[in-house]
């Protein structure tokens, strides 16, 4: 036979191993791990796109801000993937907290889709990854691709930023935000951070008295708008000046594309009854424009400065020391900040409505002996009658008188 005539049983044969190669290759897509939505059992799309909504786990407010950043993992070969880089995708929720991420636009020739991975990240929080969870570090099982629901916990003094940032992996775009994160982590490894319960137990509240209250408990956007007349939008979030911790936590309503002068603030302490009265006490000293009206709760008082409005009051029942700012531009009168602390404190009964009456000190040993109770006594024997008196006698006169 001649090599002509064995040109096309080769070129057939060629034609097969491709074929072949390509079979063993799979799709360029491979099959999601994730549901399309929440509640169907179809399987996802690795390319997108995605949608979801972004909300606070304590108290279901959405989350504007908040970092939403997609990867897609890539990967060539047959019997031996190496991996073919990666695609990106970062951007934030809007003011209700949603989040959109486009498909990916192509998947390279020769390369493979295997992975996409979402993360959600805000200050204050824990961090969300579509694959696993914090808690526990086990594979997460409710993500989907359209329609997804992210609940952000608070963050807690009890967790370690070591282990979070280990959590939330690498990325340009995280690390720029984490970077106050990472100190906190390098003090912790070094053993300079402060551990939950060294603030001293004066300051630390009984758990098992009364519910856990935060301070995005307490004040709604609606509330707000109701009182204000506002129509803009708020991006919500804790603040910035300290994490929240079991005996403090915050909740910053920024409104967008406004002015500082149109933010509210709320800042709460959650202490037991000493330390609380202590707190107020010392708020008073150190706000500018004081002035003690006692119209909310225990104790309260009003403070302005500049732009500001402020309201703080004590609620000694419940141990809690409740500071809330307005500017003026969102508050147009200090009364409308009175109002809104009406309604926080009007919010925390609701929430609280039980108040375990103060501990009463067991009564006091007597320190002294009880006087001693009389004893029937026995009637007093009879005595002998007394001797019958004597009849005087004269002195008789000398004889022959005075000389």
């Amino acid at each position: 036979m001649s090599a002509k005539a064995a040109s096309p049983p080769l070129r057939l044969l060629a034609a097969a191993l491709v074929l072949a190669a390509a079979a063993c290759a799979g799709p360029e897509v491979r099959t999601a791990p994730f549901r399309q939505h929440p509640d169907s059992v179809a399987a996802g799309d690795l390319r997108g796109p995605f949608t979801g909504r972004v909300l606070d786990a304590a108290t279901r407010a959405p989350i504007a801000g908040a970092l939403v950043y997609a990867t897609w993992q890539l990967e060539s070969g047959t019997a031996l993937a190496s991996p073919a880089g990666s695609r990106e995708h970062v951007g934030s929720t809007d003011a209700s907290g949603h989040y959109k991420i486009p498909a990916l636009a192509e998947v390279p020739a020769g390369a493979r889709l295997t992975d996409f991975h979402l993360l959600v990240y805000k200050r204050g929080f824990v961090a969300y990854r579509s694959d696993r969870r914090f808690a526990d570090l086990g594979p997460r099982m409710d993500f989907a691709q359209l329609g997804n629901s992210v609940l952000l916990e608070r963050w807690r003094e009890d967790l370690s930023h070591a282990r979070h940032l280990r959590y939330l992996g690498g990325g340009g775009a995280v690390a720029a935000l984490t970077a106050w994160e990472a100190d906190e982590a390098a003090a912790e490894l070094a053993g300079e951070r402060k551990r939950p319960g060294s603030l001293g137990t004066s300051l630390v509240q009984d758990s098992g008295r009364g519910p856990y209250l935060v301070a995005a408990q307490l004040l709604t956007a609606d509330d707000i708008k109701a009182q204000t007349r506002y129509d803009g939008q708020f991006e919500t979030g804790p603040l910035g000046d300290e994490a929240d911790t079991a005996t403090y936590s915050s909740q910053h309503f920024k409104a967008l594309g406004r002015p500082e002068t149109w933010d509210v603030a709320v800042r709460m302490w959650r202490l037991d009854p000493g330390a609380a009265q202590e707190r107020y006490e010392e708020l008073l000293g150190q706000l500018p424009g004081i002035e003690e009206r006692d119209e909310v709760a225990s104790r309260s008082f009003r403070a302005a400065e500049n732009d500001i409005h402020g309201i703080g009051f004590l609620d000694g029942p419940r141990g809690l020391v409740v500071l809330m700012t307005c500017g003026k531009s969102q508050c147009a009168s200090v009364e409308d900040a009175a109002a809104l602390a009406h309604k926080i404190h009007d919010r925390i009964k609701a929430l609280w409505p039980n108040v375990a009456p103060p501990a009463q000190p067991p009564p006091e040993e007597p320190t002294t002996a009880p006087p001693a109770q009389p004893t029937p006594t026995q009637p007093p024997a009879p005595q002998p009658p007394a001797p019958a008196p004597k009849a005087p006698t004269s002195t008789p006169a000398r004889p022959g008188g005075s000389r």
